[in-house]
């Protein structure tokens, strides 16, 4: 049996109460234009704005189908992040994972601090 090992962006599930939230939040801060993710899913762009909105008057909604679709056409993988860190992830992984956040951003840190003028 195989192990699968998850590197995921630390802090997602605490950013966002709900996977719709990370999806809204994925699609709109994404370097791809609303446009050109709308057309790689094969629906407009207005049909994907209408299913983001969660309006309950709406018969449009976002699917797990869509969901596949939108990675798809981005690769985007944070949504899916979200749910492995709120369902799969116990406190040990979700300390290992800001660990190496940490570690990835320490000489940052630093080089900032040395310009900043602290010792």
């Amino acid at each position: 049996m195989n192990q699968m090992s998850i590197d995921f962006e630390p802090g997602l599930a605490e950013r966002y109460d709900r996977a719709m939230d990370c999806v809204r939040a994925s699609v709109y801060s994404n370097d791809k234009p609303l446009k050109a993710i709308a057309s790689d899913m094969d629906i407009s762009q207005s049909e994907l704005s209408r299913k983001l909105a969660e309006n309950p008057n709406d018969t449009r909604h976002f699917s797990v189908d869509d969901l596949e679709r939108y990675m798809d056409a981005t690769g985007d993988t944070r949504p899916v992040q979200y749910l492995a860190e709120k369902y799969l992830a116990d406190k040990s992984m979700r300390q290992q994972a800001a660990l190496h956040e940490l570690a990835k951003r320490l000489p940052d840190l630093v080089a900032l601090m040395k310009s900043a003028g602290v010792k």
